[in-house]
């Protein structure tokens, strides 16, 4: 099961690491050290960048935007779904002069864009008000974190649009059908998931597939990456600034994975988003995926399905998760416009037209938190794969 949201973001982490030239390609610039300016905001019209694949929804944020106040206006431009071209062409036009005044960002990405001179520093201009009364404690605190630069804890150069977990979503349906009666239960472990997926799988003769296999091509670290936590093992270790992904524990985590597929799950694919292995396909009986993505499954799965918290693993949550966020450019002639925007859209209405037409879970919450995100951007990548086992809401 994937969204179009969680689609953009797998694409974006196993291109990450092709991105660290960016930096570098900034520093070459001649007007590297230009700033941009306030602006107007009744009379203004700024431009919001973001990814083809979340184009429309963009678009209607604008729309409902410019409705709202008809003296604004927002042309939405659309670019490359390629993470290293994307920020590549970010970079070059913060060379240039030619930044969008507002930008879509992604956790993975975030480091990267700050070291390239791209976004701005959003944490001044939120404790000025330029959001109203919206403070970064209304934001939950280890996806701002995500936004923070390594080098910069202090600052903020995101907002989070679209922050979410993972959960285990599961077809009654073929339960029934093929005469398993054991559905998921918050308390389950990964070793009663893999036992029920291949008794479904067995019953069936292979006509379906336990779960999609959590692994997909080897690159869902929102997955893999909750795994081998709680086998002991980090992706990245902010304590030591190395990775733990060949450690002895780690390799615990990826032998279970791998022995999944063909088992209780479909065998290996190149191809992480075949529709045909996709839970909702009517060929597999559970699904990891996004919470993010249960409006859209509403809307096109007959069967009867539901969703339940992730299992663990020794007694640890292995439910993953991230986010992608909104940006101001620093050199933007219209940044007090851009703060308009964003002001509308992380507002109460603004976020009911996000969840409306783009599956978002709304971030602002008036709950606090002291997650280790929100203060050290270097643990920030293991906050956000989550140990925390927040609640799933049913589908109907």
């Amino acid at each position: 099961m994937t969204s179009r949201t969680s689609r953009v973001r797998r694409t974006w982490i196993a291109v990450a690491a092709a991105v660290a030239v960016v930096p570098m390609l900034a520093a070459c610039g001649g007007n590297a050290a230009a700033t941009g300016s306030a602006g107007e905001i009744d009379g203004s019209t700024i431009v919001l960048q973001t990814v083809n694949s979340l184009q429309p929804q963009f678009q209607q944020y604008a729309d409902a935007y410019t409705k709202k106040f008809p003296q604004r206006k927002v042309e939405v431009r659309a670019t490359t779904d390629d993470g290293a071209k994307y920020a590549q062409q970010l970079a070059t036009a913060r060379i240039s002069g030619k930044l969008p005044d507002v930008f879509f960002n992604v956790d993975y990405l975030a480091d990267t864009l700050a070291k390239a001179n791209v976004p701005l520093d959003l944490a001044p201009g939120i404790k000025d008000g330029k959001l109203g009364s919206l403070k970064l404690d209304d934001f939950v605190a280890p996806f701002v974190g995500q936004y923070r630069p390594i080098n910069h804890p202090d600052q903020v150069t995101g907002l989070p649009v679209s922050a979410d977990s993972v959960g285990l979503f599961y077809d009654k349906t073929l339960f029934d059908k093929y005469g398993v009666t054991e559905y998921p239960k918050s308390d389950w472990t990964w070793d009663d998931m893999m036992r029920v997926a291949k008794e479904i799988q067995a019953k069936s003769g292979g006509k379906v597939y336990g779960i999609k296999a959590p692994l997909t091509d080897g690159s869902n670290q929102l997955v893999f990456g909750p795994v081998l936590r709680a086998f002991g093992a980090d992706v990245y270790n902010g304590k030591t600034g190395k990775s733990d992904i060949g450690s002895a524990d780690a390799v615990k985590g990826w032998k279970l994975l791998i022995s999944m597929y063909g088992t209780s799950s479909n065998p290996y694919s190149a191809n992480p988003n075949d529709a045909s292995l996709g839970f909702g396909a009517g060929n597999v009986a559970m699904g990891i995926g996004s919470r993010a993505g249960i409006p859209g499954l509403q809307k096109t799965v007959k069967d009867d399905w539901n969703v339940q918290t992730m299992p663990t693993i020794n007694g640890k949550s292995t439910a993953g998760g991230g986010s992608y966020g909104l940006s101001i450019s620093q050199t933007s002639k219209n940044q007090d416009a851009a703060w308009a925007f964003l002001k509308w859209f992380y507002s109460k209405d603004g976020m009911a037209v996000a969840q409306k037409v783009g599956g978002v879970i709304p971030r602002p919450t008036t709950a606090s938190t002291t997650a280790p995100g929100r203060t050290r951007a270097a643990s920030r990548r293991r906050t956000s794969r989550s140990s925390a086992r927040p609640p799933v809401p049913p589908p109907c």
